[in-house]
């Protein structure tokens, strides 16, 4: 299976919060054999302030059909679309990596995704957050509410921020901050600069 270098994406991430004045550390290999953790430590000057955790969406089906494909032959075909699956699953394991080194919640949980999968954008984070599909002019239709509000209910809680990269032009798209607790959100948006 086609597997992105994980070591660009976190480098675009890690370059990403450095912009806000953030350093980022990784856990030493001693400390990720204990349990689970998230790729980084976040340090705002001598204060850890952050736990990030990177994930890289992507979807290789295509790509491997037509790896294996014999010369002249079409690949393909119709499929349920994996894209919201994928991310609710990321969602949960970052939720699970998060409440192993910080249960408390001390510290902001940041997740980031540098993605992979051309098929999908933000729209699609966003509508496995919420539930909704957002249109262009602003309306929202109620499309992944069993989601939202089921499996990733208790994730979500323990994820402070979403970042989102498109991993082809190592860009910047988006944010969304959990904003259940309005202090914390504010002291998400000023860390983060959003």
């Amino acid at each position: 299976m086609r597997q992105p270098d994980e070591q660009v994406d976190l480098d675009l991430v890690a370059k990403y919060l450095a912009t806000r004045n953030l350093v980022v550390s990784r856990f030493k290999h001693a400390e990720t054999q204990k349990g689970k953790t998230p790729d980084f430590r976040v340090i705002y000057g001598e204060d850890l302030v952050a736990y990030c955790e990177v994930k890289s969406p992507h979807d290789p089906w295509l790509d491997e059909l037509l790896d294996s494909a014999q010369p002249e032959v079409i690949v393909g075909g119709m499929r349920y679309d994996p894209i919201f699956n994928r991310l609710s699953r990321h969602m949960a394991n970052a939720a699970k990596q998060f409440d192993a080194v910080n249960p408390q919640r001390t510290a902001i949980n940041i997740l980031a995704f540098v993605n992979h999968d051309d098929a999908s954008d933000f729209g699609d984070i966003r509508e496995t957050v919420t539930g909704y599909f957002h249109t262009a002019d602003g309306r929202r239709s109620a499309s992944m509410l069993e989601l939202a509000n089921g499996r990733l209910l208790e994730p979500k809680r323990k994820i402070d921020a979403i970042l989102w990269f498109e991993a082809n032009d190592q860009r910047f798209v988006g944010a969304m901050v959990n904003d259940a607790e309005p202090t914390r959100e504010q002291l998400i948006r000023n860390l983060l600069k959003l």
